[in-house]
This record gives C-alpha cells, sequence and structure tokens, in this order.
C-alpha cells in the first residue's frame, strides 16, 4: 500500500502568510555562505542541510489523505481543502476522461473534513464513480446539507459522477477493491469520528484522526491497543501539545505524547503526527516534533517506532 498526505491541518486551513515567507527568505540568506550558493549543486545541498520549518512548509491544507493498492485503484479518506489539489492531479488520469473509480472513506463530518468536496473537479464529469463508506448511516443526507443553497450555490445533484453509498458497521470487515480490506473503530470525538484500519498482505496502515485520548482513558485502553496492534503505519491525531490536551478536555484531540505511549505499547512501527494546530507555524510544528523525538527516546531509546511529522505531499509505502 502507498499513502500520500495532501492535507494535514485540523479545524480550518492556515496558509502560510506573506510575513512568514519573507521570514524564511531572511533565515536562509542569513544561515549561507559564498560557497553555499556558488552553483546549482552546492544550493541544493545547503538547502538540504537546513530544518525543514526553514526550507519547506508542513502545508496550510485541512485533512485529506489517499491510499493505494498495489494495483494503484484509490481510496479517498475525508473531504478537507486538500482534496481540491488530489482532485486537479486525478485529472490528468481515467477520471478526466469519466471512467475513473474510487472508493471513498468517510470518518466525520466536521467542515475540516468535508469543506474541499464542492470543489473537487472529478465529482462533475458523469462516468466517474466514488462509492462513500461510512459508520454514519445518513451520510448522503449530511452532505446534500452542505450543498443547500444558503451554503452552497450548486447542489450536490448537479455533480453528474455516479455516487454511490454504503453504510458500515462498527468493526464490519469490508472490501476495498481486490486487494484491501478495511474495518472501522469509533474513537472519542465530539459529534463521533471513527478510525480506520487498511490491511492488504499482511500489512496495516492505521487512519485515527480526530480521536481524543486523554490520561482518565489510558486506564482503560486495552482494546485500542489491540486494535492499532503491529500497524506499519498509524495516522494519529497529535493536535495539542500535552499541555493543551489537559486543558482542552472534551475538545477531541490527543497529544503526540499520548500517541507515542500508544505506539509503543501497541508495537506500532511508524507513527504519524497529523492534523496539525492551524494556529501552530513551521517553526512551532518543528519543535512539537522535536519533542516528540526526545520523549520516544526518554521511554524507549532502544526500540524501533519511526516517529514522522506529516506534511503536504509526504508518500509513504507499506
Amino acid at each position: 500500500m502507498k499513502i500520500k498526505f495532501w492535507g494535514v491541518r485540523g479545524s480550518i486551513a492556515s496558509p502560510i502568510r506573506p510575513e512568514s515567507v519573507k521570514h524564511k527568505i531572511e533565515k536562509i540568506l542569513s544561515l549561507a555562505s559564498p560557497t553555499d550558493i556558488q552553483n546549482e549543486q552546492s544550493i541544493h545541498s545547503f538547502l538540504n542541510s537546513l530544518s525543514f520549518s526553514s526550507s519547506s512548509t508542513y502545508g496550510g491544507n485541512t485533512t485529506c489523505v489517499e491510499i493505494r493498492d498495489k494495483e494503484g485503484n484509490l481510496i479517498i479518506i475525508d473531504g478537507g481543502t486538500g482534496l481540491r489539489e488530489l482532485g486537479n492531479q486525478m485529472m490528468a488520469t481515467d477520471f478526466g476522461k469519466g471512467t475513473g473509480h474510487a472508493y471513498w472513506i468517510l470518518t466525520h463530518t466536521h467542515w475540516d473534513h468535508i469543506q474541499g468536496i464542492p470543489f473537487f473537479v472529478p465529482l462533475f464529469l458523469p462516468g466517474n464513480h466514488f462509492e462513500f463508506v461510512s459508520c454514519m448511516n445518513d451520510a448522503e443526507k449530511r452532505l446534500e446539507h452542505q450543498f443547500v443553497f444558503t451554503h452552497f450555490p450548486v447542489s450536490f445533484d448537479h455533480y453528474a459522477a455516479k455516487k454511490t453509498f454504503q453504510y458500515l458497521e462498527e468493526g464490519e470487515t469490508i472490501s476495498l477493491g481486490p486487494h484491501i480490506q478495511a474495518f472501522s473503530k469509533a474513537v472519542r470525538h465530539p459529534g463521533g469520528s471513527f478510525s480506520y484500519r487498511f490491511m492488504e498482505e499482511g500489512k496495516a496502515i492505521i487512519f485515527a484522526s480526530d480521536a481524543e485520548f486523554n490520561l482518565e482513558e489510558m486506564e482503560n485502553i486495552d482494546t485500542y491497543i489491540d486494535y492499532f496492534r503491529d500497524a506499519d503505519v498509524l495516522v494519529f491525531d497529535t493536535q495539542y501539545t500535552f499541555e493543551e490536551s489537559l486543558q482542552k478536555i472534551d475538545w477531541g484531540h490527543s497529544s503526540a505524547s499520548i500517541a507515542t505511549d500508544i505506539a509503543l505499547r501497541a508495537k506500532v512501527k511508524k507513527l504519524v503526527m497529523f492534523h496539525h494546530d492551524p494556529s501552530y507555524d513551521d517553526e512551532k510544528l518543528d519543535l512539537v516534533y522535536l519533542r516528540a523525538l526526545k520523549y520516544k527516546e526518554m521511554f524507549d531509546p532502544h526500540g524501533k517506532l519511526e516517529i514522522i511529522m506529516a506534511y503536504e505531499g509526504l508518500e509513504i509505502e507499506v
């Protein structure tokens, strides 16, 4: 399986501000020596030596992720603002010809997980087929409500692609194409949300965003540990710092330290920190990431758990 991230922010889109771009340029120039900018190769090497926040950006789009099986069949997870760019890329494939097919997983329908759907171009083309799968028995009605005239000038029916909806009971296993199977588990979040475990040939990717795990729940975490166990990739909600999570009980999000504890106990191979707070700039996210690495080293210095920070364009293959 391959997983690619198109939107990694939570709550609301947070594009990089003009002053932040200027700050990045100023920082890069202050660190460069004459030999760093002698030619294209030296410039490339110099930029690669910088911290991620100095030379790049984690991105400001809200939740959207794609998973592909070994034959390239597509599964879309949620539809935040990152969905628009995914749709633009898809137009160069069968979806641009009106012959595309994809499964579409909906974890829940808070705005930051559906606000890109009206701007998803492949939905306009007749012949494309999107199979929506969710643990919400009224998912179609929820999306139709998003498109009422007081919210958006185009109705959901105007999108000419074929749209089918399948209700999935929690824990029920479903085949998503010829190779991937998946099942869900509810997670704590205002209004309800579901995580999903995707499996292909003994490999597992778990998507568990918008999930609140706090100290109280960690005392009764066994069923979740079994669910997360031995995942090759665990995409986990780490919107808050540990201190913030103590102040925002029932807000529906977790911290990197809690995510690390769970990943270590479940023997996860790769933990992906996800659903970044919209108020965090790239430098703050660098610090959050470094704190997570130090926390892991403190409690499991010789363990094999790899921790990475999600950013737009990140691709992982398992």
